[in-house]
């Protein structure tokens, strides 16, 4: 999975239907794949600890704009915790420079495009340092 990074999204968020491809891969964003949730809310840490502990690059959890949930607040609860302000939280081992939390509306697949490869580029140039300190 090195490389790769996968998008927990909302299906009532961003609408990037037309941008992907039939395995889940976004057109524009090589490597990126979005796993469809009826809302972010669902997105539990361990779900986040286990796509990089399987070698994902990084994790990006998408979910409506904030007081715009579908479902009252999933949203809100899960960036609560990925700030660690509601149990349950990520493990303190988990590296936060490595997840991204997009609150977006359905009109707004350019903005998660522009975000996704900023994330990208600064995990490559982790990627990078890390592999420099390793020499």
């Amino acid at each position: 999975m090195a490389g790769k990074v996968i998008a927990l999204m909302c299906e009532r968020s961003c609408d990037m239907t037309t941008h992907c491809k039939s395995s889940g891969e976004i057109e524009d964003l090589p490597g990126v794949y979005v796993v469809k949730l009826p809302c972010s809310g669902m997105v539990q840490p361990a779900m986040i600890e286990a796509a990089l502990k399987a070698g994902a690059e990084g994790v990006v959890v998408t979910g409506c704009q904030i007081g715009d949930c579908y479902y009252r607040e999933g949203n809100k609860m899960i960036k609560e915790r990925l700030l660690g302000e509601r149990p349950p939280g990520l493990k303190k081992a988990v590296d936060r420079r490595r997840v991204l939390g997009l609150w977006l509306s359905r009109l707004q697949p350019d903005r998660f495009i522009a975000e996704v490869k900023e994330f990208k580029a600064t995990l490559k140039s982790m990627a990078a340092a890390d592999s420099a300190q390793t020499r």
